[in-house]
């Protein structure tokens, strides 16, 4: 069976109430927190209203290749299926909430520049617990792969 979900940009909103949950599945290797990630596997129409033609044959190559990754994190929740490792994210954070994910399900999580990022490469919310809400991630990311919602994991838990 084959579980479809049908949602338009930004994020879902909802997304809590929609795709199963994996308690603390992804732990960063560097600060040794750990996130949920929703809907991994998952198969989910996506709707690219908005996002331009380059964009689109990115996500659409890595859904192909690697899968639904799903999304990661609660209160603060990336797409890893939108996410095209922009990077914007990480500039915009004043509290340094996100660090690169190297090729998720292959490779470590690092909080270092210099990597050679690609299509792959995905921001991790690894210290969503130190978001201050600002919204300056959400607003950067060019394809709407965030959305911040404070208080969300006190809610559902």
């Amino acid at each position: 069976m084959v579980l479809r979900r049908v949602w338009s940009m930004p994020i879902d909103p909802d997304f809590y109430k929609t795709l199963p949950r994996k308690p603390d599945q992804h732990k960063n290797q560097v600060s040794g927190e750990s996130h949920d990630i929703w809907g991994e596997g998952v198969q989910r129409d996506l709707d690219f209203t908005g996002i331009n033609s380059h964009d689109q044959e990115i996500i659409e190559k890595h859904v192909s290749e690697k899968g639904y990754l799903g999304i990661h994190g609660t209160n603060v929740a990336v797409d890893f299926d939108l996410c095209i490792a922009d990077g914007a994210c990480l500039s915009a954070c004043p509290v340094l909430v996100f660090g690169w994910n190297l090729k998720p399900q292959e490779g470590p999580t690092s909080n270092g520049p210099g990597n050679n990022l690609n299509e792959y490469d995905k921001s991790d919310p690894f210290a969503e617990k130190a978001c201050i809400y600002c919204l300056a991630c959400e607003t950067v990311c060019p394809t709407s792969a965030i959305k911040i919602q404070e208080g969300l994991k006190d809610r559902i838990h």
